[in-house]
């Protein structure tokens, strides 16, 4: 008996063993989520290559083939200039382009582009058609500095209030 009391202690020795070792990992999982969570919300807040701008309230008429100047600011950080509607990239990285558009009694069709050289790398297309649709495009991208990024009307000429959003914020280094 005295030997099977050994065994046994042995065996439960073993098993508090696994169960604080259970309970570390766990431990170290749950913290290093967390802090995950917060190097995240670090990065987001020290990014200053980010904005979010919006078109003024009402309908505005934007010629086929020019950029669309989002004036209403939203979020600011830098590089993007509202008097030309271009953002300049300053920092390398991957970023998050956000569009969202909607027209008005008419249908309407942008691009989203990437300079500098002109006409731009066309990076995706909107289109709506009339009585108010809307449309969305989202894409990840790695730029340089000195990379360029717009929206340009490609058909119609009307677009609809605030709903209409440019957006871009560094996500990643390159």
């Amino acid at each position: 008996m005295t030997r099977r009391t050994r065994a046994g202690e042995g065996e439960e020795k073993e098993e508090e063993k696994v169960e604080e070792i259970r309970l570390s990992t766990s431990k170290a999982i749950k913290m290093t989520t967390i802090l995950t969570g917060i190097l995240f919300v670090s990065m987001c807040l020290a990014s200053t290559d980010a904005f979010s701008y919006s078109l003024q309230s009402g309908s505005l008429q934007v010629g086929v083939g020019n950029k669309v100047k989002y004036s209403k600011e939203i979020y600011t950080g830098s590089g993007y200039d509202p008097n030309t509607g271009i953002f300049t990239v300053t920092v390398p990285g991957i970023y998050l382009i956000s569009v969202t558009m909607m027209s008005g009694f008419s249908s309407a069709h942008l691009t989203v582009r990437k300079g500098p050289a002109a006409p731009g790398l066309i990076l995706g297309w909107l289109f709506t058609d009339r009585s108010f649709n809307e449309a969305c495009l989202t894409i990840d991208i790695s730029l340089v500095v000195d990379d360029t990024i717009y929206v340009q009307m490609n058909s119609g000429s009307d677009l609809f209030d605030v709903y209409n959003t440019f957006s871009v914020s560094k996500i990643a280094d390159p």
